[in-house]
């Protein structure tokens, strides 16, 4: 996959609603194309029904060919770029929140935790609907929220500058970190999550002892506001000698900040490693191999290396800003815009020309994305949270 050859993708949006009005014969929905710094195509697509044999028949222009369609997906080709996309519908849309969605998680059994502007912070059922527990702590709304790898216990972020641990099973919040002195806008955790690394709109990242409430050091300071951070592994060791640290002798924390400024810091030894420097904001990261990818307020998605933070490509196929990635697999991840848009993205070359779409929200921006190894979650400007099944997203991508 090269970088010439992701720059000559278009973004190929469809309209939100697609899979209920092409249910019925005599309708149209539009459709749009646009290369980066070119002007939009916009075209439609209609349905009729086939007097031969009564059914309905789905009819594209010559700029697209028609694959297939199903209850929940439709896939087309555009035939200048080659690009495949198919377009994926929710299964399930969950109005738990009346306002916009900042932040969801989830786990293996299927229960979710998501903030939102009204200020709330709810554990909730996605088989059912139902409201399993109020968290409520938080001078203001949380951020992001998030569960540990066990499951039974919550973290969430606040605009408080504080992170509170919930118990997920009864509602009580028994450990809160205080020490930021400005909003906390992303969390990390090492290993189950006896340490967390939390990022904040202060320059500051912490390093945490969860157990005690503690702080146990500033591993990066004085940057601007920090938007996002990820983790990954270093291929440089140390010994940590705090009894209360585990397992960030070879850790390397990547944080994105809002001057653009990517920063890669060995967590054990408190000392930074790289230092990029990007054009836009970086709203988002995630680790995926041995890449660190940032999404940027641009709307470039930057794949960096690890050892120095160069660049080693970048994926510039829409100028919306990036506001949530996630990692799906090994190989699939997903990149939530300002548009409403979620892409899912290979990191496999025989598949860079193709693209999976999850749609629903009408234009209002993916502010974050989880997944739990069967279902993928997105919650949107629009107060919803969007539940898609993932084989209706990997069967794209098998050859």
């Amino acid at each position: 996959m090269s970088l010439s050859e992701n720059n000559s993708l278009p973004a190929i949006t469809i309209q939100y609603n697609w899979n209920e009005v092409l249910k019925h014969p005599n309708k149209k929905i539009w459709i749009s194309t646009k290369y980066l710094n070119k002007p939009s195509f916009h075209d439609s697509i209609t349905t009729t029904v086939n007097e031969s044999d009564g059914k309905l028949k789905v009819n594209v222009s010559e700029e697209l060919n028609f694959i297939s369609i199903s209850n929940l997906s439709i896939v087309l080709k555009d035939v200048k770029s080659g690009l495949k996309i198919a377009f994926v519908a929710p299964n399930k849309v969950h109005d738990i929140h009346a306002k916009a969605i900042l932040s969801v998680s989830m786990t293996e059994n299927a229960l979710a935790v998501s903030s939102c502007e009204q200020d709330r912070l709810v554990i909730w059922d996605t088989r059912t609907n139902e409201e399993v527990l109020d968290l409520v702590g938080h001078g203001g709304p949380a951020y992001k929220c998030r569960f540990f790898p066990s499951g039974t216990v919550v973290i969430s972020a606040g605009a408080d500058g504080s992170c509170r641990i919930w118990c997920a099973e009864t509602g009580i919040n028994p450990v809160t970190l205080k020490g930021h002195t400005m909003s906390v806008a992303d969390i990390c955790m090492i290993g189950r999550g006896r340490n967390v690394i939390t990022v904040s709109k202060d320059g500051t990242a912490k390093l945490w002892d969860v157990g005690q409430a503690l702080c146990i050091a500033d591993v990066i300071d004085g940057q601007g506001a920090i938007n996002c951070c990820t983790i990954t592994t270093t291929t440089e060791e140390v010994l940590v000698e705090n009894p209360r640290e585990f397992n960030t002798g070879n850790k390397l924390l990547v944080i994105g900040c809002e001057n653009g400024c990517v920063v890669g810091a060995h967590v054990g030894k408190r000392q930074e490693l790289f230092r990029r420097q990007l054009e836009a904001a970086c709203n988002a990261s995630i680790v995926m191999g041995d890449v660190i990818i940032v999404g940027c307020s641009d709307g470039k998605i930057v794949y960096l290396s690890p050892e120095d933070g160069s660049v080693v490509m970048e994926i510039h196929e829409s100028m919306n800003p990036v506001l949530s990635m996630a990692v799906l697999s090994k190989d699939l991840y997903a990149v939530g815009r300002q548009d409403g848009n979620v892409v899912i993205i290979s990191m496999q070359k025989a598949h860079s020309h193709v693209r999976v779409q999850l749609t629903g929200s009408d234009c209002d921006g993916i502010r974050d994305i989880a997944f739990n190894g069967k279902w993928v979650l997105t919650g949107s400007r629009d107060s919803y949270v969007r539940k898609y099944d993932f084989n209706q997203i990997c069967v794209h991508f098998k050859r």
